[in-house]
């Protein structure tokens, strides 16, 4: 990826930046508030996130769950090892399973590291048998997350 004329890489600027670092923190802060906050009107940060949007840069916008009020308290990272399947086909394969929240495909002894929400360990126990009887996982590891810090999804 080529520096663009601010020295940053790729197609944003410095302005873009902040745009996306004041929508990843609220997702719902209005263009004109924005605005206020870059110093640009409602309309040249429409045409800025449009734009973001077209690129690609914007995929979509969230919200932040706490997943223990909506039943889904425990949360684990799975180790994978795919076997004979290969590892692209695999990460294509878990997008089926609402359990999963992240798939990485991963360097080293592991194929992939998945990170789960699960209303109880025995429903994460059952996802792993269906993975396991799909042929998508061969040997899995589970790490049971006991407290969590902070989450980030922002820049």
């Amino acid at each position: 990826m080529e520096l663009n004329g601010n020295g940053l890489r790729g197609p944003l600027d410095e302005m873009d930046l902040k745009i996306l670092k004041l929508l990843s923190e609220d997702a719902k802060m209005s263009f004109g508030d924005i605005g206020e906050r870059v110093h640009l009107t409602a309309p040249a940060v429409h045409a800025r996130v449009k734009k973001m949007e077209k690129a690609g840069i914007i995929k979509n916008y969230t919200v932040n769950i706490d997943f223990e009020k909506v039943g889904l308290p425990v949360t684990a990272f799975v180790r994978i090892q795919t076997g004979k399947i290969k590892c692209s086909d695999a990460g294509k394969l878990v997008d089926k399973f609402s359990e999963i929240v992240e798939c990485h495909a991963v360097a080293g002894e592991d194929d992939l590291i998945l990170k789960t929400r699960t209303a109880t360990p025995l429903e994460l126990q059952n996802l792993l048998d269906k993975m396991r009887t799909e042929g998508i996982s061969e040997k899995s590891n589970s790490i049971f997350v006991l407290q969590s810090h902070f989450e980030r999804s922002r820049l």
